[in-house]
């Protein structure tokens, strides 16, 4: 479960409660970041800055650093000191000019970053963050382009700006390098700071002009289906800018893979909203009609992209299913993943006939006895399961109906393939005990397991998952910090509450919050 404030959990389970959306959608040229050679820079502060962060993604400080600056040492909390010895652990800082503005803000000597790429990139324009934590901006900065011959393409030059995050638009056609040039800034005797620099348009959508969202997340007990969350969301479009004709739109600078930002939040009191992340996504379809006052997205995580990439090994390599599952994720380009320490202790040889690397992986999974999901933080993750302490209460007051129950057909026997090699096979077999009338499960593909022992303990392992047959189905108002494999406790009539793994999500936004949730648990 998300962690949150206990006035986002008195708030979201209140009687009455307000509910707002964001949606950050960055429309920029997905391979530019990739493809950056170089970046260099005017001096930059020492332990407080690492020009590297500039193209990461990640447009939110980690640690608000107390400087010598005036009123940057305040004793209220606020601030955090910076580790000298090890800058690493100021984590999240982007680049920090080393020299400082006058008392105007005026720079003497203009910080500039430069960045040069492999290849040449189009961009409806920038978008650049500045000092977010602090609310200060460079007032006064030239952005400009240039072309693989070193001669402008073009040249922005931005005044009296007031935005932590401003969008200076130009025709980036073909650039090969850009420069940023920092002129004043918003606030007298500071340094120049700029947390990241997209290459494209960062917009966020807010109540203001997001119509609707929405989010399904599922995991599958027992690992013999692999869905992937899916997001959409719909935005106001009566600006036409995400029309296909209009020739200064959006539309044509659209791609696969865009990063979509999700999140919901509550109003804790106050004005204030405590915002939970719903996920990290990529854009995957898009529609907008001509004529039409909205636009509708689609945006999907990594693990939809292994579906893109094939595996095949028909020589023997012996290696852990850990290591198995690392290669596979670097043959996509993976690289937020999370696997169970246990499956570095499971051995295959990891031969398979030609398969998508997501079928490999789930392949890794079951073999490993590990089941899958993905992380609102788009990290795909392998993890053996348990049933602990509950995260969560859904209770009959938050229900519109109270919990629908079905019992999945019980499992009696399960049958397991090992393979010693591609062509030759035999069968581990475990019965349940007590049980005599049932379903037989077989799992018969899976080459990673390639002995009568492995091929018993991930029988076991499937008659266990498959104990988890009670589904409960809650159609109720949602809470968005609840998250994929969570334990929840579900209230109902009969006095004790029910303890259950959540195995799908379904939020709808319009305004308000309504969810459905289904979780699997024992049978009492």
């Amino acid at each position: 479960m998300y962690p949150v404030s206990p006035a986002f959990q008195a708030a979201v389970y209140a009687p009455s409660r307000r509910v707002a959306g964001k949606v950050t959608f960055d429309i920029s040229d997905v391979t530019a970041a990739g493809d950056v050679s170089n970046i260099t820079v005017t001096t930059q502060a020492t332990a407080i800055s690492d020009k590297a962060q500039l193209i990461d993604k990640d447009r939110n400080a980690t640690y608000n650093l107390a400087t010598l600056e005036t009123d940057r040492f305040r004793l209220d909390g606020s601030f955090s000191f910076a580790d000298d010895a090890a800058p690493a652990n100021n984590a999240e800082r982007g680049y920090v000019s080393d020299a400082l503005c006058d008392s105007d803000g005026e720079f003497a000597s203009h910080p500039t970053i430069t960045i040069t790429f492999g290849s040449t990139h189009s961009s409806v324009g920038l978008t650049i963050t500045f000092d977010a934590f602090n609310g200060e901006y460079a007032t006064d900065f030239i952005v400009t382009a240039y072309d693989a011959s070193n001669v402008v393409i073009d040249t922005v030059t931005v005044t009296g700006n007031t935005s932590t995050q401003p969008k200076p638009l130009g025709q980036l056609l073909n650039y090969k390098k850009i420069v940023v040039e920092i002129v004043k800034w918003s606030v007298g005797d500071r340094r120049a700071r700029v947390l990241e620099i997209d290459f494209g348009i960062v917009e966020v959508y807010t109540d203001d002009n997001l119509i609707s969202m929405g989010l399904i997340e599922e995991m599958d007990m027992s690992g013999s289906k692999l869905p992937s969350p899916e997001f959409d969301f719909t935005v106001d479009n009566s600006d036409r800018a995400f029309n296909i004709l209009n020739p200064t739109g959006f539309y044509k600078y659209l791609q696969q893979r865009q990063q979509v930002i999700a999140e919901l939040g509550v109003d804790i009191g106050g004005g204030l909203i405590e915002y939970v992340p719903l996920g990290n996504y990529l854009l995957w379809e898009w529609t907008s009609d001509e004529g039409s006052l909205t636009a509708s997205f689609t945006a999907r995580t990594n693990l939809d992209l292994m579906a893109n990439f094939d595996y095949e090994n028909g020589t023997p390599d012996s290696q852990s299913l850990a290591d198995l599952a690392e290669s596979l994720f670097a043959l996509c380009g993976i690289p937020n993943y999370s696997i169970d320490p246990a499956l570095a202790g499971i051995t295959t040889n990891s031969l398979a006939k030609k398969t998508t690397c997501k079928n490999a992986l789930q392949m890794v999974a079951l073999a490993g006895c590990a089941n899958i999901f993905v992380t609102r933080d788009n990290t795909i993750t392998l993890r053996c399961l348990s049933l602990g302490d509950p995260d969560d209460v859904v209770t009959l007051d938050n229900m519109y109906a109270e919990a629908q129950i079905e019992l999945e057909k019980i499992v009696k026997q399960v049958a397991v393939t090992y393979w010693t090699d591609l062509d030759t096979s035999s069968v581990s077999t475990v019965t349940a005990a007590g049980v005599d009338v049932g379903d037989v499960l077989k799992l018969e593909g899976n080459t990673f397991i390639n002995s009568s022992g492995r091929a018993t303990a991930v029988a076991n392992w499937l008659l266990a998952q498959k104990a988890y047959r009670a589904k409960y189905a809650i159609n109720w108002r949602g809470n968005p910090a609840q998250e994929l494999v969570d334990v929840i406790l579900i209230e109902n009539t009969y006095g004790s509450s029910m303890s259950a793994f959540i195995t799908k999500t379904d939020l709808t936004y319009k305004g308000y919050l309504r969810a459905k949730t289904e979780a699997h648990g024992v049978v009492n």
